[in-house]
């Protein structure tokens, strides 16, 4: 335990940083992250649909379009909107998972779907849309949203903001059962075994690979509306 503890840290330790600086220069250096990123997510892809006869084919079509528009809008929120946009929705998705652990070890109870991930729970599951509701209010007073929305009153983008993360928890739990579905169906643990300690890079980011789209989806709706 205290092994894989060791490597998670280490792990951590060498990539946020990277991670990190690349969002805050932006543009090349950021493009040529989510493309390294993007590349290492269609190889394991790829490997779990190879595990999955006879519509690997099928399932590997899907996941280049999957993770090009996932990639895409992930880069478009810093480039199109704002870095404190990126940032929102990465902590959205960071804070929903922790709170889907966190209240899923607390209090267990009912299983969401034992088929998929014998180890989510429904309480887990409030967990994951709790957290980022208040992660989104919080942040929207303290750090603020966009200035491309700076006319409408706080109290109005917070309301949002919380909505947002309900909505982010749910697509974010959405994306993680995507990905440990393929892995039950490819009888694999993890997707790869890129980054110590973590499995691939997959298993790290399966739940921001729905919710980037969607998060753009709804920005660019919004910006319309206010």
């Amino acid at each position: 335990m205290a092994s894989a503890l060791t490597k998670r840290i280490a792990s951590a330790v060498v990539i946020a940083p990277i991670f990190i600086g690349a969002i805050i220069l932006g543009g090349i250096p950021l493009a040529i992250w989510l493309l390294i990123a993007f590349a290492i997510s269609v190889y394991e892809w790829f490997g779990l649909a190879k595990k999955i006869p006879p519509y690997y084919l099928q399932i590997m079509a899907v996941g280049v379009v999957y993770m090009a528009l996932s990639y895409s809008s992930f880069l478009a929120l810093r480039e199109v909107y704002s870095i404190n946009l990126l940032l929102m929705f990465i902590g959205m998705i960071w804070i929903s998972d922790i709170g889907a652990y966190a209240v899923g070890k607390t209090f267990g109870g009912p299983k969401l779907i034992v088929e998929i991930s014998p180890n989510k729970t429904w309480s887990g599951f409030v967990g994951a849309l709790l957290f980022p509701a208040l992660f989104g209010g919080i942040w929207t007073v303290v750090i603020g949203f966009d200035s491309e929305f700076n006319d409408n009153p706080w109290y109005i983008m917070m309301l949002i903001c919380s909505i947002l993360g309900i909505v982010m928890g749910t697509v974010g739990q959405a994306g993680d059962l995507l990905v440990s579905y393929l892995k039950r169906r490819a009888k694999v643990k993890d997707t790869g075994a890129l980054i110590p300690g973590h499995g691939g890079i997959l298993d790290r980011i399966d739940s921001m690979l729905l919710g980037a789209p969607v998060f753009f989806i709804i920005i660019t709706l919004l910006s319309y509306v206010f």
